[in-house]
């Protein structure tokens, strides 16, 4: 029988990895015998029994329409196969119960490696389904509140006092026996449940529970939460009908109870800044000899980090890993599970951005954070040809976005405009949503006078660079809305400079001081300069060969532009398609002599705006020279067939740098000209219908008289602003890009303003 070759596999290697007859399992060969395990647990003639056990309880519901005598005969054959499945589900759990041991034990002590705790989280979703008793006793652990159920509650779609007692005990037949008492009927009920005695089996009661392990069971220094999550999912699209209704899901048994825990662990994500919490030093990872050695197997407990990196990036969160490997991947399966998980996902990512105060800049950092990582990869699983979940609710964060801005924060308002510049292709993929975006907030005359003229240089500092970088940006083709998006920006920027001139010209009259116009630097002897952050290639050593000389080839590096503004690929098809490699074709007479000393080339690469004298003559040729880059080759395309020249791709970030003061050009007074638009045609500064958009036409100018005394500083930053965004594009074409609208957009991200240390 299968069954019981199987079964002796199963302890066998449970003996192993316990060490019951002095065996010694070492970390290279830890990895495989858990992966032997997992085979052997996930097998699918352990699911039979619990499937004939479905079977008997549903026939035994419906009532017998035909009573028939059965002879001795069948009623002994019936009799068999029935003790034959009890014995096969008591070895089942039997070794589900020994491996929950074992999981206890592991997660208690101090140092667990990662393919045990990935092992753990695999066998407590097995038990948690199976085996009676351990469902109880796991969801009392995380000790969930009833405000928390209610807000998890409050986010599924439910009509107004609706009973949920008959889709509750409908679905709870579809799950195992051990796994029906947590199926949801309602909060009171739940509470009252989960506050009650567990009446646990002998050998379930006889496993430490309350252990050292309950923190990491409740998500914290490991991801044996976040690994029970993700099988949990799995085995619930095997055991939830696929016409199951969404009141039904809902009431699956644990399913609302984790989603409770997850939303706890979302706001401790948000209150903490990045959901770490202390060790206990009792319990504090120390070295072994094996790790010294350098074992195959990585150690997963996390390290008592020192203050000054704490506040890590979320990317590496194991929250936000767990979202991109269910969502990307296939770790779980086919069916509902991944939309389910999406759903729920953004459900509890909602009702945290509810709770988080608006006026606790902290809490607004860390959800921006939580937002930029999530959204991206929610976005990205909706854009698969698979995904028949509904889109996301753009409405709602739009105006989370706009609430942040209202904080009246300068921490907050900037790590807002870092989050709009990273996602601004994902949040204006629809024409709707970026008019709203772009026409009915950005550009918004009251919102645009407001910032624009800010009393802070750092916020002025990254709106103009959103304005400039993403409203302002080339493209291929131009819609109507990109035009009138233009042309409003061109309005803004026009009325900025006529209140000015007006000011200027009242405040002499009147004999006070002239507007300063010098423009100020985003913090004290610190600018935000273009940068390479992309890997530079080493010298490789003294000797070089001719094939690297005469034949320098790289893989195509995503640019920031495609990085952080759009979606890559979702399938593998897809990616190996965008990893060809494009051959750098040289342009310089001197190309030969870099290839040769490469290190005789500065790896970082800043672009520095003209001075004043020259910035006039500087934007008329850059003007006609974008002009004949962007049309030329478009004409050319004809007779070339379409090809672009092939290209070396960068990648570019802003960086806060330390500047020289004598040769900076900031805190120096600047001669003002009309302000002129990133990248556009004399045609794009006037609409067809001029009575709308016309800067002739009259309108009040009392908004820019509030702050006025910026108003010379701003236009003298947009100055240089434009002129720096002209040079760099400039550069890029010089350099082989083959058109504008190709060149790369740097990233914006915040950093700190003060000097380390």
């Amino acid at each position: 029988m299968r069954v019981a070759v199987l079964n002796r596999w199963w302890t066998g290697l449970l003996e192993m990895l316990k060490g019951r007859n002095g065996e010694s399992v070492t970390g290279s060969d830890r990895p495989t015998i858990l992966e032997a395990v997992t085979s052997i647990m996930i097998r699918p003639e352990w699911s039979m029994p619990f499937q004939f056990g479905r079977q008997q309880s549903s026939s035994a519901s419906r009532p017998l329409l035909n009573s028939r005598s059965t002879s001795s005969l069948g009623s002994t054959s019936s009799d068999y196969l029935a003790d034959s499945v009890r014995k096969v589900r008591h070895v089942y759990v039997q070794n589900l119960l020994s491996q929950m041991g074992y999981v206890v034990e592991k997660m208690s002590s101090r140092n667990v490696p990662a393919s045990v705790v990935a092992f753990c989280g695999k066998a407590t979703a097995f038990a948690f389904f199976h085996c009676e008793g351990v469902a109880d006793i796991l969801v009392r652990l995380w000790a969930p509140t009833q405000e928390t159920i209610r807000r998890a509650l409050a986010e599924h779609p439910l009509r107004k006092n609706v009973d949920l007692k008959d889709s509750s005990d409908s679905i709870a037949t579809h799950f195992p026996s051990a796994l029906r008492g947590l199926a949801f009927k309602s909060t009171r009920l739940t509470i009252r449940y989960l506050r009650s005695r567990p009446q646990l089996p002998l050998v379930t009661a006889r496993i430490p529970w309350h252990g050292p392990w309950v923190g990491r069971w409740a998500g914290r220094d490991t991801d044996l939460l976040f690994g029970f999550v993700k099988c949990y999912y799995h085995l619930l699209n095997k055991f939830l009908p696929s016409d199951a209704s969404p009141e039904e899901t809902l009431c699956a048994p644990g399913y609302l109870l984790i989603q409770a825990q997850i939303l706890t662990v979302l706001d401790s994500v948000i209150k903490g800044g990045n959901g770490q919490t202390p060790l206990d030093p009792l319990f504090a990872p120390s070295l072994h000899y094996d790790e010294l050695l350098g074992e195959a197997d990585a150690t997963a407990s996390v390290l008592p980090f020192p203050p000054a990196i704490t506040n890590r990036s979320l990317a590496e969160h194991r929250l936000i890993s767990l979202l991109r490997d269910s969502l990307s991947g296939s770790a779980l399966g086919v069916g509902r599970a991944r939309e389910l998980f999406a759903e729920s996902f953004e459900r509890l990512l909602k009702a945290t951005a509810r709770r988080t105060s608006l006026f606790n800049h902290s809490a607004c950092f860390a959800l921006c954070d939580l937002m930029e990582e999530a959204l991206a990869i929610l976005v990205r699983y909706e854009s698969s040809a698979a995904s028949s979940a509904p889109s996301l609710d753009w409405s709602f964060w739009l105006q989370v976005c706009r609430q942040m801005m209202d904080s009246q924060n300068t921490m907050t308002e900037i790590r807002m405009y870092a989050f709009l510049y990273s996602l601004w292709n994902t949040v204006t993929a629809e024409e709707n949503r970026k008019r709203q975006i772009c026409l009915e907030w950005l550009l918004d005359e009251k919102y645009f006078q407001e910032q624009f003229n800010h009393w802070c240089p750092m916020v002025r500092a990254y709106y103009m660079r959103l304005l400039c970088w993403r409203l302002g940006q080339p493209s291929e083709t131009r819609s109507e809305l990109d035009i009138r998006i233009m042309r409003t920006l061109a309005l803004r920027l026009y009325r900025v400079w006529e209140g000015f001139l007006s000011l200027q010209a009242d405040t002499l009259g009147k004999g006070g001081p002239r507007i300063s116009t010098a423009p100020c630097s985003p913090a004290p002897c610190r600018r935000l300069l273009i940068i390479r952050s992309d890997s530079q290639p080493s010298p490789g050593g003294m000797f070089l060969t001719f094939d690297s000389i005469l034949s320098p080839s790289s893989p195509t590096v995503a640019t920031a532009y495609e990085r952080h503004g759009s979606i890559g690929p979702i399938n593998e098809a897809e990616e190996s398609q965008e990893s060809r490699i494009i051959p750098s074709v040289g342009k310089k007479s001197w190309s030969l002599l870099k290839n040769i000393m490469p290190f005789a080339v500065s790896t970082l690469d800043t672009y520095r705006s003209t001075d004043k004298q020259q910035g006039m003559e500087k934007a008329k040729t850059a003007d006609s020279a974008v002009q004949t880059k962007l049309h030329g080759p478009r004409s050319s395309k004809k007779s070339t067939g379409g090809h672009d020249t092939a290209f070396r791709v960068h990648s570019f970030r802003f960086s806060l740098e330390w500047i020289d003061g004598e040769k900076s050009l900031f805190g120096k007074e600047r001669q003002l000209y009309q302000p002129r638009l990133p990248y556009s045609t004399s045609d794009d500064l006037f609409p067809h219908d001029a009575t709308e958009y016309s800067p002739g036409s009259p309108e009040p100018v009392g908004v820019i008289t509030n702050q006025g005394k910026y108003a010379g500083r701003a236009l003298a930053e947009w100055d240089l602003l434009v002129d720096e965004y002209r040079d760099f594009s400039m550069r890029r074409l010089a350099q082989g890009v083959p058109r504008a609208t190709l060149v790369e957009t740097p990233t914006l991200g915040v950093e700190t303003f003060r000097r380390t240390g």
